[in-house]
């Protein structure tokens, strides 16, 4: 079956080795979205995953039972060659990018089409609300910052913005949403070399390929924001609830911003390079900050300091220049890599 008329809407979900729970909860989720009138085609991207989803019982259900729907297989590791593939592939005026643990509410294309009548100019549109779901439960102590670290969100309002750097109200890459003419952008500049970060690969939590995608649609004088009116549920497994785990999640999401903003914005260079930390302060902050960890090691403290290793690393790794030592040194006795 093809589809006849122009689609609206191209929900695409990438996955690698996806959790069959959460993973249901996701496709089924996604089977109970409301199109009322929108031509939607939803594409699932195989990120060459270990058992193939075509070999998978619940996918091919999902797949044979819902309308307009199809699997690709990306070989080549890292979410944002999924994305690739996933966007060659589409149809639609409008690209909605889902995690494979995302579960979005029924009226999550109801409400993108009203935003997207309303502000033609937001080019890229995420939730407002995101609830996250710890499915297995969580040690109470790492609650809060974890429910940070995996995007909780609750805002009142619509908000937007067009600024050349990250914004509260720009939206992360759960649920976003983009129009079409940026995401072919976003693939050319993969194609041609210039846009450098995988995402993440495997066991990598390296990210910083959503970031991007905002940054190119402001740098194409369109703005980016979130709505409440879009509302998903982010379903975190046990495994990824451990203070290892979230260590490294804040280090991937850290290191690789400068990187981001820059192959975006070239003219950044001089901003990174004026407030370059110098390999002396850096190592001088670092080993102050881990001497305080030894009488309050609360997680907080360490994400916090990983984070900042993480940026000032980003910085270096932008620059193409050596990252200081004493980087990989903490990092190891912070049990980050």
């Amino acid at each position: 079956m093809s589809l006849t008329n122009e689609v609206n809407y191209s929900i695409i979900i990438c996955t690698y080795n996806p959790d069959e729970a959460i993973f249901r909860r996701c496709l089924n989720a996604v089977s109970k979205l409301q199109s009322n009138g929108l031509e939607i085609e939803v594409i699932i991207v195989d990120n060459n995953s270990n058992i193939p989803l075509s070999k998978i019982d619940y996918v091919n259900s999902f797949l044979i039972n819902l309308p307009f729907s199809k699997l690709l297989v990306a070989k080549e590791q890292g979410l944002s060659y999924a994305r690739r593939a996933g966007i060659l592939e589409a149809k639609g005026k409008h690209i909605v990018f889902f995690d494979d643990d995302n579960e979005p509410d029924a009226d999550y294309l109801e409400a993108l089409r009203y935003l997207n009548l309303q502000y033609p100019h937001v080019g890229a549109w995420g939730p407002g609300h995101i609830e996250v779901d710890f499915i297995s439960g969580i040690d109470s102590h790492l609650l809060k910052v974890a429910k940070q670290e995996f995007q909780d969100r609750h805002e009142k309002d619509i908000v937007y913005s067009n600024q050349r750097s990250w914004q509260g109200c720009y939206p992360f890459g759960t649920g976003l949403s983009i129009r079409r003419e940026f995401c072919i952008a976003y693939i050319e500049g993969i194609a041609s070399g210039h846009f450098t970060l995988s995402g993440r690969k495997e066991n990598e939590l390296t990210s910083g390929e959503d970031t991007q995608m905002v940054f190119l649609v402001i740098s194409k004088g369109a703005a980016a924001g979130v709505a409440p009116s879009l509302s998903l549920t982010h379903m975190v497994p046990q495994k990824r609830t451990t203070p290892e785990y979230l260590k490294r999640l804040s280090y991937g999401v850290s290191v690789c911003y400068s990187t981001c903003i820059l192959e975006v914005f070239p003219g950044e260079i001089h901003r990174i390079e004026s407030n370059l930390v110098s390999p002396r302060k850096f190592k001088i902050k670092v080993l102050k900050k881990l001497y305080r960890l030894l009488f309050n090691s609360k997680i907080e403290k360490s994400l916090t300091l990983i984070s900042y290793i993480g940026a000032v690393s980003g910085d270096y790794i932008a620059l193409k220049r050596p990252v200081p030592s004493i980087a990989n040194w903490a990092l190891k006795q912070l049990k980050v890599k």
